[in-house]
């Protein structure tokens, strides 16, 4: 979600540290992954080791109900998206034990997947919900299914009602070329004087405005074998970094930005310096509206991601529950995956700690009822929703997007030509696809 997803995904991701020691399981053994997810005899007095980031720290009371259903205890560990990460991939090298259900995030799969570190799932979940299921996709590679998604973030933007209204305007863009002239226009009134939030540090948030919005251009990161697909002036990763720098140029976003993390940048929308911030999460609007965070309560909306010539698409940034191979529970962590994956306890999780269902469903549900702060919007945008890697993420998309969030923030200062930056990008790319 916005403000913990971006951030979380920075050097974790291109190389491992060597951190602390694993957490360990308890309790007796198991007899496979075959659990339905009510209570049985084989798994009755377990005890699993959960290990997931502090946005899905599942409240006690929460978990006692899964304990209630199957007999089986919960040592929920709770700790940073980048230590889950590294312990993980210390733990998989070396055959250990860490935890039976770990965090899995979409970025993951190509190379924690194929090294053999999860159990797949796809023969074990009901077909039924894994359809039901937003996003789920982005965990499979090769055929099989490392984990199920339980956390469905994704990129919307928002803007200042407020602001707009006093510009004359009385709808949010659809289109990139409207978003440039409705930002010029409130920066012209003096409404605001860098309208746009976006940020351009060298940072793994910048790297993922630059790829959301190549999408939104038309574009793709890759063909289907990850030759480069955006170093043409007609790609859409061009005109994606193009519009990024034309944007600092002329004035839409601040010079500063290029020093700004996305959390920073986005302080900038909710502090009311700019009208509209483009790589918001479902999370923008509950942020926005809270006192203690924001000084611009009620005065912002989500609106679509713009795009070319209406809205465009979008791609999402899912979390996942997924089985070591290591764990001695199998059967009872999957019971906890399908307890999981129930109408009543994503709905309970929104509720309590505002994790987004990956459940169309569940969505549906929230947003009939009212429940879901931008709702109507945030379920127009799920069907926008576009994977970012078709093919799955590469077991390099870590070193990738390092060296991506450093050329665009190059090129944002005004040292490198958009051309030179992606040029220097592409070589990066083929070279780290062909081993090098």
């Amino acid at each position: 979600m916005m403000g913990r997803t971006f951030a979380r995904r920075t050097a974790a991701l291109a190389s491992l540290a060597l951190i602390g020691a694993a957490c360990s399981s308890s309790g007796g053994g198991s007899t496979g992954p075959t659990a339905t997810g009510g209570a049985s005899p084989s798994i009755t007095g377990q005890t699993i080791t959960v290990l997931l980031p502090p946005w899905a720290n599942v409240p006690k009371n929460i978990l006692q109900t899964f304990t209630d259903q199957t007999g089986v205890k919960v040592d929920l560990q709770v700790t940073g998206w980048d230590a889950i990460r590294n312990k993980v991939a210390i733990a998989g090298a070396g055959n250990t034990p860490l935890a039976d259900v770990t965090e899995f995030d979409w970025s993951w799969t190509g190379q924690f997947g194929p090294a053999g570190w999860y159990v797949p799932l796809q023969d074990k979940l009901d077909p039924a919900v894994i359809s039901d299921l937003q996003n789920n996709g982005a965990f499979s590679i090769g055929g099989d299914q490392y984990a199920v998604c339980y956390s469905n973030d994704f990129r919307i933007s928002a803007y200042n009602k407020k602001m707009f209204a006093a510009a004359g305007i009385s709808e949010p863009p659809a289109t990139f070329d409207e978003l440039t002239t409705d930002l010029q226009q409130i920066k012209d009134m003096g409404i605001a004087e860098n309208p746009l939030a976006i940020p351009l540090s060298a940072t793994e948030g910048t790297a993922t405005a630059w790829y959301l919005l190549t999408l939104a251009f038309g574009g793709q990161l890759f063909d289907a074998d990850f030759a480069p697909a955006f170093t043409s002036a007609d790609s859409g990763g061009y005109k994606a970094l193009q519009f990024m720098v034309d944007a600092v140029n002329e004035g839409l976003v601040t010079p500063g930005a290029v020093s700004l993390t996305d959390s920073q940048s986005d302080n900038r929308f909710t502090s009311g310096s700019a009208a509209v911030t483009i790589v918001g999460g479902p999370d923008e609007i509950v942020t926005s509206n809270d006192p203690s965070q924001s000084k611009i309560v009620g005065q912002a909306a989500f609106m679509l991601v713009p795009g070319v010539s209406g809205p465009g698409p979008t791609f999402g940034l899912p979390e996942g529950l997924g089985i070591m191979s290591t764990s001695t529970h199998q059967e009872a962590a999957l019971a906890f995956l399908k307890w999981w994956e129930q109408p009543e306890t994503v709905l309970a999780l929104q509720k309590s700690i505002g994790l987004l269902p990956c459940s169309t469903s569940a969505v549906k549900t929230l947003v009939d009822a009212g429940k879901l702060v931008g709702g109507d919007t945030i379920n127009q945008e799920l069907q926008l929703v576009a994977p970012l890697f078709p093919q799955g993420a590469p077991p390099w998309y870590g070193d990738f997007s390092t060296k991506a969030a450093s050329l665009i923030n190059a090129a944002a200062r005004g040292d490198l030509s958009v051309q030179d930056a992606l040029n220097q990008l592409s070589d990066e790319a083929s070279q780290l696809q062909s081993g090098g």
